[in-house]
C-alpha cells in the first residue's frame, strides 16, 4: 500500500481535532474490557479518532507504516497528526475513498526514536494497523486511551528489550504508575512512579533499565489522570514483537491456535498481580492426541510460565487448542518463536465483532474462529469488497467449545490475501484467530481487530 504524500492540513479538520482533543479531557475514562478499536464505533457517526504508539525508527528497531483502511464505502477525510519521544510534530491529510486503504510512515513524517500518531476521521468506519517494515508484527491502533493496561511475558536479558511506548491523545498531561512482577516478586520502581506524559506526548519507557537481566516481566500501568494509549514493544533476540495487551486480568483465556512444530517454541506465560498463590491449569487439545493437563502454581506478585513446546508429553503435531485457568486472576501471554527470540500476543476477550485483514500483505497460515462457551452460537462473515467487487456474506452455525478453520466454514473467499472480512457473532463469545506464514509454522499470531 502506498505512503501518503505529506499535504497541507484542512483546516477544519484541524479544528476538530483540537476540538475531540479537549474534549476527551472532560469524559469520565472507562475500561472496556477488551481494548478499543475504530470497530466499536457507529459506522454513521460525525466524528471518530484513531490512535496509534509501538513504531519506532530504523535504529529502534521497530520501523514501520499506520495502514488506515476504510470499511465503508462512503469517502472519509483523515487529518493525522505524528509526534515523537523528542518533541518533534508533523501534520498531513488522507483523503480515503470507499473501501480503501492508505498508509504513512511515521518516522518519514517527524525525527525522533519512536512515535505516536492521532487520527481524526469526519465519519465512522476507519480502522488502522500498525505493521512493521519487515511484516513480522503488527498490532491494531485505537479508538480511545484506557486508564488500566497489562502485559507479561517481556524479557530483559542480554540480547533482548523490553519497553512500553506511551501516548497521551488528550489535551493535558497524564500521569501514570508503572509497577511488574517476576520471578524476583513485586517491583515499583520510583522513576516508574507518578511518570507525566505530556498533552499529546509519546514516550519509550525502557524496562531493562529498572528490572535488569530478568525474563517474563509482568506489568501492571494504573493511569492516575487521563487515559494513555499503549503497546508493548518486545525484542527478543532477532525477533520484534507489538504487544496490545489487555485492560483486565483474567482467570480464563484461550489460545486457540498454538504452534507445536520441531523447531518451534511456545510458552504461556503468566504474572500474579495478586496477594494470592494462583493455580493454573493449562489444557491442551491436540488431535488425535490426549494430553495431559500442564500446571503450575504462581506465587503472589511473581510470573510463571508453562513451556508447550518443546515438551516430552506435548507430540509435535501441528496446532494445538489452549485453554487457561486460573484460581486467581492473572496476566497472560502467549510467547512463540524458536531460538532466535520469542513474540508475545496476549490472550484476546471474547467478543461479537471481528475484522480480519490481510494488513501485512502476506495472506495467514491459519485463521480460524472459537466459540469460547457450551452453547451454539451464529457466526456471519462478510467480506469488505475491494472497488468494483461486490460483498459476500453468509452465516454458520458454531457449536460450543468449538475452534474452526474459516476457509472451511466461509465459501466466499478461497484466500485470505488481499481480503477483507467481518466477522460477527450472535453472541459476544467469540474469538478469531491468525497466525503468518512462517517457518517453523505458526510462530507469529495476529491480534485482528475486534469490538463490541
Amino acid at each position: 500500500m502506498s505512503s501518503v504524500r505529506r499535504l497541507p492540513l484542512v483546516a477544519a479538520l484541524a479544528t476538530a481535532l483540537i476540538a475531540t482533543g479537549v474534549a476527551s479531557t472532560l469524559i469520565k475514562q472507562t475500561n472496556p474490557t477488551s481494548l478499543p478499536t475504530g470497530l466499536d464505533v457507529a459506522s454513521n457517526a460525525e466524528s471518530t479518532a484513531l490512535y496509534c504508539t509501538g513504531l519506532s525508527s530504523a535504529a529502534g528497531g521497530l520501523a514501520g507504516h499506520v495502514t488506515f483502511l476504510n470499511t465503508t464505502s462512503a469517502v472519509r477525510t483523515l487529518a493525522v497528526q505524528v509526534v515523537s519521544d523528542a518533541g518533534k510534530r508533523a501534520s498531513t491529510s488522507i483523503r480515503l475513498a470507499g473501501h480503501a486503504a492508505r498508509s504513512i510512515q511515521p518516522d518519514k513524517l517527524a525525527q525522533g526514536n519512536s512515535f505516536g500518531v492521532a487520527a481524526q476521521v469526519d465519519g465512522g468506519g476507519v480502522v488502522a494497523e500498525e505493521v512493521t517494515s519487515d511484516r513480522g508484527a503488527e498490532v491494531p491502533c485505537t479508538s480511545s486511551g484506557v486508564t488500566s493496561w497489562y502485559g507479561s511475558g517481556f524479557d530483559s536479558l542480554v540480547g533482548s528489550n523490553a519497553a512500553l511506548s506511551i501516548y497521551n491523545p488528550t489535551a493535558t498531561p497524564a500521569v501514570l504508575d508503572v509497577t511488574t512482577f517476576s520471578s524476583t516478586g513485586f517491583v515499583a520502581p520510583a522513576p516508574f512512579q507518578g511518570l507525566s506524559v505530556g498533552a499529546h506526548a509519546q514516550v519509550e519507557l525502557n524496562l531493562g533499565a529498572q528490572i535488569v537481566n530478568s525474563s517474563n516481566i509482568g506489568v501492571r500501568v494504573n493511569v492516575l489522570r487521563g487515559s494513555t494509549v499503549i503497546v508493548g514493544v518486545q525484542r527478543s533476540g532477532k525477533v520484534v514483537s507489538m504487544d496490545p495487551g489487555s485492560t483486565s486480568v483474567v482467570t480464563t483465556a484461550f489460545f486457540p491456535r498454538v504452534t507445536t512444530v520441531s523447531g518451534a517454541e511456545a510458552q504461556i506465560r503468566l504474572a500474579n498481580p495478586g496477594a494470592r498463590p494462583a493455580d493454573v491449569t493449562v489444557d491442551v487439545k491436540l488431535s488425535p492426541y490426549s494430553v495431559a493437563p500442564q500446571t503450575v502454581t504462581v506465587a503472589p506478585f511473581s510470573s510463571g510460565v508453562v513451556v508447550l513446546t518443546p515438551n516430552p508429553a506435548i507430540p509435535a503435531a501441528g496446532y494445538a487448542t489452549v485453554q487457561m485457568t486460573s484460581s486467581q486472576p492473572v496476566i497472560a501471554s502467549l510467547a512463540a518463536g524458536t531460538k532466535s527470540g520469542l513474540a508475545l500476543s496476549p490472550a484476546v476477550a471474547p467478543a461479537a465483532k471481528f475484522l480480519l485483514a490481510d494488513f501485512a500483505g502476506k495472506g495467514f497460515d491459519a485463521a480460524t474462529v472459537t466459540n469460547t462457551s457450551s452453547r451454539t452460537i451464529t457466526v456471519t462473515f462478510t467480506t469488505v469488497p475491494n472497488e468494483g467487487q461486490v460483498s459476500v456474506s453468509s452465516s454458520v452455525r458454531l457449536a460450543g467449545n468449538t475452534t474452526s478453520d474459516i476457509l472451511g466454514l466461509f465459501s466466499g473467499i478461497t484466500t485470505f490475501s488481499a481480503t477483507t472480512v467481518l466477522v460477527t457473532a450472535s453472541r459476544p463469545l467469540l474469538l478469531v484467530t491468525t497466525t503468518l506464514p512462517t517457518t517453523p509454522k505458526g510462530v507469529t499470531v495476529i491480534s485482528p481487530l475486534d469490538g463490541g
